[in-house]
């Protein structure tokens, strides 16, 4: 279309030169010189388009050329990802093997495939079962500290509980004053430390450990620390103390399996 209109602006400009030129000077005298003055003004015409139409033609092939780019980055962002992903991977099963090496009693690692969706419910399904050994009531570690423990197993998975459920215990005691508690989940990221005496000094930041007692958790392993004590309008004879647990479950995604 843009050359079309740029011929046919040049076809007139021709038009009145000739008209112009033939009132001077008479009748052209040959076709060869219009024949020469077409072929001139289209020329010209073919200049003009071309001239226009190079910048369009550039920022086709910039746009092309941006495309290509962009998918080249996408795909070396994908690949950096699976690259750190690795990397984290990695990490996380050399630390489980050191944590492997320092218990006599494991039994296998195993992976969390699956979480429960109740709210105060909190179980994780792992990818290994009674094949590998795996029986209920084991400990559930990280190289973090204690997880849980086993409630249910099949043939190829096994059902966790996680430390934090309403429903698990596990007798414990301070690392620093060895002050013997049982800990309790909450349903919520934290857990209580029951039945402490108020004559028993404990304070924020204090580590707590399995203790043993309860036949069920090897003694020594890290539980986590004290996040809260509040004494203040309290009843009974016991201390309201809040344990954070050292194991995040939303960041769970390997275990170890002890006896």
């Amino acid at each position: 279309m843009l050359r079309k209109k740029a011929l046919l602006l040049i076809v007139i400009i021709a038009a009145f030169i000739l008209m112009t030129y033939q009132g001077k000077k008479g009748t052209i005298g040959s076709l060869t010189s219009l024949n020469a003055l077409l072929q001139t003004a289209q020329h010209a015409v073919s200049s003009v388009t071309d001239s226009l139409s190079r910048p369009f033609r550039t920022m086709a092939l910039r746009e092309e050329d941006n495309t290509r780019l962009r998918k080249r980055v996408d795909q070396l962002l994908l690949e950096q990802s699976a690259n750190q992903e690795a990397t984290l991977e990695n990490k996380r099963l050399k630390d489980l093997l050191k944590l492997r090496d320092t218990h006599r009693n494991y039994i296998t690692a195993a992976r969390v495939i699956s979480r429960g969706i109740g709210h105060w419910e909190h179980t994780l399904v792992l990818d290994k079962g009674l094949k590998d050994g795996i029986v209920r009531d084991m400990t559930v570690m990280t190289p973090l500290g204690l997880a849980g423990k086993i409630t249910s197993v099949s043939e190829s998975y096994a059902t966790m509980l996680w430390i934090s459920d309403i429903n698990f215990s596990a007798a414990v005691r301070t690392r620093e004053g060895r002050h013997e508690a049982v800990l309790s989940g909450t349903g919520s990221r934290l857990c209580l430390l029951k039945y402490m005496p108020y004559e028993e000094e404990v304070k924020p930041g204090d580590v707590v450990i399995t203790s043993g007692f309860d036949a069920f958790f090897p003694p020594g392993i890290p539980v986590g620390y004290v996040s809260k004590i509040d004494t203040r309008g309290i009843g009974g004879n016991f201390q309201y103390i809040e344990i954070t647990p050292f194991q995040d479950a939303a960041k769970l995604e390997e275990v170890i399996i002890v006896r």
